[in-house]
Parts: structure tokens; sequence; C-alpha cells
């Protein structure tokens, strides 16, 4: 079932860039067809066109509608700002009367050092 999923996802991601082999497939196929009846040149049979005309007027449709895919992606894509701008001096008030107060006493720092130690598992002997 993974298997299938990830098939069908591979395909639905190529689908977009396979329009024009489809385009070369569907000439190939179907070429005699083409240049008997939607040739642009079917009444000059001294070009031997065969249809190519019909063939590049399909690639070049496929080829403007992936552009034009292309270009609504890009005006749709929201704008990032990667720098910022400059910041002004920052002034910075330092009071020593923090520094000087005991905010721990010994004792405490004592009962939390034995919880800080790491874990050792038990040794059996």
């Amino acid at each position: 079932m993974k298997r299938i999923i990830a098939i069908l996802l591979l395909i639905a991601i190529q689908l977009p860039l396979m329009s024009q082999w489809a385009s070369v497939a569907y000439y190939q196929v179907n070429r005699n067809y083409i240049a008997k009846n939607l040739c642009e040149n079917r009444d000059k049979p001294k070009l031997n066109c065969n249809g190519q005309c019909y063939l590049a007027k399909k690639l070049k449709a496929a080829e403007d509608k992936e552009q034009k895919t292309n270009s609504e992606r890009l005006e749709k894509m929201p704008e990032i700002q990667l720098a910022c701008e400059q910041m002004t001096s920052l002034a910075f008030q330092i009071s020593f009367s923090d520094f000087t107060e005991d905010h721990f006493s010994h004792a405490e720092m004592a009962a939390q050092s034995s919880i800080l130690l790491p874990f050792h598992p038990p040794q059996c002997s």
C-alpha cells in the first residue's frame, strides 16, 4: 500500500513536467491524422511539414502556460525580509548594589549540591 501511494505521489509531482512529453507522444501516435487534417501546411507538400507546425504550436502553448503559472506563483509568494533595520544605540545603566547582596546562603547551596550530582546506577558486589 505504501509503495502504491509513493508511486502516485511521484506521478502527481511529475505531471506538470510531462505536459510537453504528452504533446510529443500524442503527435507521434497520431502523426498521419495531424498531417492530413490539422497541419497548417497540408496544402504545401513541398515543405514536408507533416504536422510539425502543429506540434510546435502545442509545445509553445504548454511552455507559455508553464511560464504563466510560474509567474502567478511568484506574484502570490509572500515577501520575506532577510535584513533588519539598523538599531540605534542602546544605553545601559549598571547598578553595583545588585551584586553586593547575598542572594544565596551557603547552607542552601550545600543542600542542593547533592541533587545536582550525575546519576550512577547501583553497583553489584
